[in-house]
């Protein structure tokens, strides 16, 4: 993984790269909660560190923010800007951010979600250990209209049966 990405609370001179990544809409089109057409002030209501249950970290390289990663009320998010997905980012850091959640001891399980047409999103679950439990359609704020959406599980258990294998 390249070692020039760190991960770190976000702030508010991320406003213009986070901005940056929720105007394209293969990104945005992927999340529950984000508008579109983009929304500058709602993109500044998340530039700030995560007052909540779990964290938000973003992903910086180069001076710029090139995505988020979290567990927030035990449930996985990430989004990348689409000039550095598919090299292994993704997987890096979703699996980084499932270790540092269950340090909490009282977390039993993480859940995870993507809509159907995610393909890639999907795959990236599976691969660290998410377990598909359920399909049922959601509405998106993104998309305005209920969408089929996959909601994946990952139990503590499970998680540390991984990485012991994997270490």
């Amino acid at each position: 993984m390249p070692s020039d990405v760190i991960a770190r609370n976000l702030g508010p001179s991320d406003l213009d790269d986070l901005h940056a990544i929720a105007s394209h809409w293969s990104v945005v089109g992927q999340l529950g909660s984000w508008p579109w057409p983009p929304d500058r002030d709602f993109t500044a209501s998340r530039c700030k560190p995560y007052g909540g249950r779990g964290f938000v970290w973003g992903l910086e390289q180069a001076d710029r923010l090139i995505g988020t990663v979290a567990v927030t009320q035990g449930e996985l998010g990430y989004m990348l800007h689409p000039a550095v997905q598919g090299h292994g980012l993704g997987t890096y850091w979703t699996q980084q951010a499932v270790d540092h959640a269950f340090i909490t001891p009282d977390l039993a399980q993480i859940d995870a979600s993507v809509w159907a047409d995610n393909v890639a999103s999907a795959r990236l679950l599976l691969k660290i250990g998410f377990v598909h439990w359920q399909t049922i359609y959601v509405t998106s704020l993104a998309r305005g209209c209920p969408a089929p959406c996959h909601f994946y599980r990952l139990p503590r258990p499970a998680w540390d049966r991984l990485r012991n294998r994997a270490g």
